[in-house]
């Protein structure tokens, strides 16, 4: 760690940057928002590397930020799930607002997308699983995340899929869920909480339905000029089918994705577990089970392409780790070739076994149809016999 120390002081972050304690060495910026800056920094009593999440200066003095920065680390506090990022300590120290979380190596969804376009519907499908378990068990315990979206999820080089930034939480039973505040990225928000609804769970699941559109097609369903345009098509448009902008994703997932768009949260899933279980069914158990591998696999690939300038960085602060895993690519690279080669040969398997089965249900839809008509002659041709008997009754 050495060096990284003595890189991060060229690079002028430490303590002039983030006035912490001696617990913290402080190694580099990782990125920065509109309401943090987020640090690399290793414990040293534990001896591991966490991020270090400080609230910008300026708007310390802000009641509500202040609050909902803090509420952040309250509410992943109280989660403690492999699929959301784990909040170690929160506090304030010489005026500077921080919240130390877990230090997850790899990128979010978001870069994924700039870097390599849309993602396969497999991992995709992988990617949103462990999404939707994350979300299960918050909602469980009560809590609706309510901006659910691809920069608030990390994928690790270790295939691990973590929800982060419960920064605009609630509590399902919390008087500012029932007035529906206005609160969360309008492209991801559902028709109930545009509307100040009351909000449930199923709120979050139409978000992970957008997010998962998205990551397969590489757009959003909904897009348009203005935010007021962008709300109306929300609340009133449907969106375009996604096989129309990726045909390789399957009719039976375009389906699963068209049940999470329903306007009405009722005609959703009711649950994220039930929608886990789903996604689990349909791509196989094993399938299902081999998560991580086949998501760091993928990931290895991704990060084998062009990399962004924030990416570069990280690389240049940690960059042992970076040379073990240029080391290990090829065979990750190999991984992943094979992995696509049984996707494809499935995705193929896919279409004909749908294809049979919608030749089967047209043929035996004619072949009812023509039994129907069959009966109805026959029973046509009995009454019109005994219609011309009836003349034949009256003469006896």
């Amino acid at each position: 760690m050495t060096e990284d120390k003595s890189q991060a002081t060229r690079r002028g972050v430490g303590k002039a940057r983030l006035k912490l304690d001696e617990e913290y060495v402080i190694l580099g910026e990782l990125g920065k928002g509109g309401m943090a800056e987020v640090f690399k920094a290793e414990q040293n009593s534990l001896l591991r590397i966490v991020a270090i999440k400080k609230l910008k200066s300026t708007l310390a003095q802000n009641p509500e930020m202040l609050e909902r920065f803090f509420r952040e680390g309250k509410s992943a506090a109280n989660l403690q799930h492999e699929n959301i990022v784990q909040i170690y300590q929160m506090g304030e120290k010489e005026g500077e607002h921080y919240i130390v979380m877990e230090y997850v190596e790899g990128l979010d969804l978001k870069t994924i997308l700039k870097k390599a376009g849309p993602i396969p519907w497999r991992i995709a499908c992988l990617m949103v699983r462990e999404t939707a378990l994350g979300l299960g068990f918050a909602h469980q315990r009560g809590y609706i995340h309510r901006d659910i979206k691809p920069g608030n999820i990390m994928v690790s080089k270790l295939g691990e899929v973590k929800i982060m930034d419960f920064g605009i939480v609630r509590r399902i039973d919390s008087e500012l869920t029932q007035t529906g505040s206005f609160l969360g990225t309008p492209s991801y928000m559902s028709p109930e909480q545009l509307k100040g609804e009351n909000i449930s769970g199923r709120s979050d699941l139409w978000s992970l339905g957008i997010m998962f559109y998205e990551i397969m097609a590489g757009e959003k369903p909904f897009k348009a000029d203005s935010e007021a345009a962008l709300l109306n098509k929300i609340l009133n448009e449907k969106e375009k089918p996604v096989r129309k902008i990726n045909p390789q994703v399957p009719r039976r997932v375009a389906r699963l994705l068209k049940r999470l768009l329903q306007k009405d949260p009722k005609k959703r899933f009711e649950s994220a577990g039930e929608l886990a279980k789903a996604l689990e069914h349909l791509l196989g158990e094993d399938y299902a089970a081999a998560s991580g591998e086949e998501i760091s696999a993928y990931l290895a690939e991704v990060e084998g392409g062009p990399v962004e300038d924030k990416t570069k960085k990280t690389q240049q602060l940690d960059s042992e780790p970076a040379i073990q895993v240029a080391q290990k690519r090829p065979k990750a690279a190999r991984t992943l070739k094979k992995s696509k080669t049984a996707a494809r040969r499935q995705i193929v398997e896919d279409e004909d076994t749908e294809n049979k089965w919608l030749v089967q249900t047209m043929i035996l839809m004619a072949a009812t149809l023509g039994l129907i008509l069959i009966l109805y002659f026959l029973q046509a041709h009995d009454l019109l016999k005994y219609l011309l008997k009836i003349p034949e009754l009256f003469h006896h």
